[in-house]
């Protein structure tokens, strides 16, 4: 049973409900002190991970033991078999990037439009990353992208294109920001080289910068514009929903610079674009404005960007920092990176 599984949920709320029940026609018969703590804590116990696997299946953090306990980041989806050989329908395909680059092997999911197996033209490509605890099971399952893209193309507001979900965390426990670690995980090697490279020998895409974008949420939105910056001649255009744009060191990060001051500068979106030459690229960013923030990191970033940065802004007026938001901004920022990729050739 998976930890965001439905079973799981059942089976875990069922033990706290019995242990509950349990403990309190039996307080008054058992008057051994140790056999009450033991049945508080395990009140407290089953409660707790009735709590865990609740929230984990509303926000889809973790999607197996080994993710839970930190030992790898399999983000493993289920995907059904009839889609790997459905054409008439859009696939959702998974496959591993061998990182010949960044010495990492992680797994990805390929978003494959409808008719792809009888495409000849080369599709532009997107690369989706998601927040922080997260996973591309986000994108996929909660935020409903395969639907989203699917009517976008099918109302032709974008052409058909590949969407690439890459796993961005070596293990699930611990925030990349999608960063070349000092001394850690190369996950900008990773994302920009080994996942492309990946990419445009699996599939039938563009190999240029004119045909790549990417898009994130949260942590992803701070990791999309980042990336951007820092390879304009991997990427056109970038769009973040709810991303931020000055890099973190927490605790779900740990020391990713080392202490070194300058390198997490070079991370940081904002002070790339008031002390550094910026490129030419498109950017749309995207946030509540009750997200404050957010907003306010929106504020900061728009007064600083100059030309020949391009920098397109969207808000809605409520809903936080949540899903919710993210759902309503996808279809929007997808139509923008079309826009502003090159398409089909």
């Amino acid at each position: 049973m998976a930890p965001d599984g439905r079973l799981t949920q059942f089976a875990a709320v069922t033990a706290t409900i019995l242990v509950a029940v349990a403990t309190a026609v039996g307080w008054d018969r058992v008057r051994v002190i140790a056999m009450r703590v033991i049945a508080v804590v395990a009140c407290l116990a089953t409660a707790s991970m009735a709590g865990f696997v609740t929230v984990d299946r509303t926000f889809e953090f973790y999607g197996s033991w080994t993710d839970v306990l930190g030992l790898t980041a399999s983000n493993q989806l289920a995907i059904p078999a009839k889609q790997a050989v459905d054409s008439a329908h859009s696939q959702i395909v998974p496959f591993t990037v061998t990182g010949t680059a960044s010495h990492l092997d992680l797994p990805a999911y390929a978003y494959l439009p409808a008719g792809y197996a009888k495409e000849t033209r080369k599709l532009p490509v997107v690369e989706a990353l998601d927040g922080f605890p997260g996973s591309p099971r986000v994108w996929l399952r909660s935020l409903l992208a395969q639907q989203v893209l699917d009517q976008e193309i099918a109302a032709h507001r974008i052409p058909p294109m590949v969407v690439v979900f890459p796993t961005q965390t070596v293990t699930a426990q611990r925030d990349s920001e999608c960063v070349d670690a000092v001394g850690g995980p190369a996950m900008d090697t990773f994302l920009t080289t080994d996942v492309p490279a990946a990419v445009e020998h699996r599939f039938r895409v563009r190999t240029d910068a004119a045909g790549w974008g990417l898009i994130g949420y949260s942590t992803g939105g701070f990791c999309a514009v980042n990336l951007a910056l820092r390879h304009p001649d991997r990427y056109a255009a970038a769009a973040s929903l709810s991303g931020y744009f000055s890099a973190i060191t927490d605790r779900t990060t740990g020391d990713l610079y080392r202490g070194s001051p300058q390198t997490r500068l070079d991370n940081s979106p904002l002070w790339r674009v008031t002390s550094l030459p910026v490129p030419p690229l498109a950017l749309y960013i995207a946030t509540a404005q009750d997200d404050r923030p957010g907003y306010l990191q929106l504020r900061r970033f728009t007064d600083a960007a100059r030309p020949p940065l391009r920098v397109t802004t969207a808000t809605i007026p409520v809903g936080g920092h949540s899903r919710k938001v993210w759902r309503q901004m996808a279809a929007p920022a997808f139509d923008w990176l079309a826009s502003w990729l090159a398409g089909p050739e």
